[in-house]
C-alpha cells in the first residue's frame, strides 16, 4: 500500500503543525492503513499534506519517539513492524506494571475517582471511532493508576497502551468488543471500591491474559489468510 492510499479518506484540513501531521499518520498506522515496513518519505508526506518538509521532519520524529516508526541511517523512516513476539512482550509488561501501579493508587482513590472511571468506561463502550475508544480505554485505566504518584511508571504504562493499540484496534475492527468487556472492567472498579486491592490486581492480570489470547487468535488468522493468498 502506498502512503497516498494509506491516507485516503483521512481528513487533512488544517494540518498546519507537526503534531497534526503526526496525529493523522499515527491514525493511519494504528488502523493498519499504512502497513509495517512502509517507507515514510518526507517529500511524499509533505506533498500529500501540502506543507513544507520541515514540519514533516518533526512529525516523523514524533512517530519515531512513539515507537511507531524507525529511523534508518541513510535510508529514512519506515513504519515499525508488528510481530507476535512484540505483542507478547507488551502484554507481559502490562501484567507486571499495571498491578504494581494499582497497589500504590487504589488506596488513595475516592468515590468521585471511581465514578469518573465508570463514566469513562461507558463512553469507551459507546464510542464509534476506534481511536476514540482506544483513547478512552487508556483513560479508564489511567484513572485507576493516577494516584500512584509514580510519573515514570505511568509514562511506561502509557507507552505500552500506545504500542498495543496496533494489535488491539484491528481485532476490535474485525470482531468487535469481546463479550463481557464492560463487565470485566467494572469488576476491577468494584473490587477497588470494596477495598480488595489484591483481587483488583488479579482481575487486571486476568483481563490482560484474556485480551492476549484474543489478539493472538486474530494474529494467527491473519497469518493463515496471508499464506492462503500466496498459494
Amino acid at each position: 500500500m502506498t502512503l497516498a492510499e494509506g491516507l485516503s479518506g483521512i481528513t487533512t484540513a488544517k494540518l498546519s503543525t507537526p503534531e497534526l501531521i503526526a496525529e493523522q499518520l499515527r491514525r493511519a498506522i494504528l488502523l493498519g492503513a499504512i502497513a509495517g515496513g512502509a517507507q515514510l518519505k518526507q517529500n511524499d508526506v509533505a506533498a500529500r499534506f501540502g506543507v513544507s518538509v520541515a514540519p514533516v521532519r518533526e512529525a516523523l520524529q514524533r512517530l519515531v519517539a512513539d515507537g511507531l516508526a524507525v529511523l534508518h541511517p541513510n535510508r529514512g523512516v519506515t513504519v515499525s513492524q508488528i510481530s507476535e513476539q512484540d505483542f507478547l512482550e507488551i502484554a507481559e509488561l502490562r501484567a507486571l506494571l499495571e498491578p504494581h501501579a494499582l497497589r500504590y493508587s487504589a488506596p488513595r482513590l475516592t468515590q468521585a475517582n471511581l465514578e469518573y472511571s465508570e463514566a469513562i468506561l461507558s463512553k469507551a463502550a459507546a464510542a464509534a471511532d476506534p481511536l476514540d475508544r482506544a483513547s478512552l480505554h487508556w483513560e479508564f485505566h489511567r484513572s485507576l493508576y493516577q494516584r500512584a504518584e509514580r510519573p515514570r511508571l505511568l509514562s511506561q504504562i502509557a507507552g505500552l497502551y500506545q504500542g498495543i493499540n496496533r494489535y488491539l484496534l484491528p481485532a476490535w475492527a474485525q470482531s468487535g468488543l469481546s463479550p463481557g468487556w464492560v463487565d470485566s472492567h467494572l469488576l476491577i472498579v468494584a473490587a477497588i471500591r470494596d477495598g480488595d486491592i489484591d483481587g483488583a490486581s488479579r482481575l487486571i492480570v486476568s483481563q490482560t491474559d484474556a485480551s492476549t489470547r484474543r489478539v493472538q487468535a486474530h494474529l494467527h488468522r491473519g497469518d493463515v489468510a496471508r499464506k492462503d493468498l500466496k498459494r
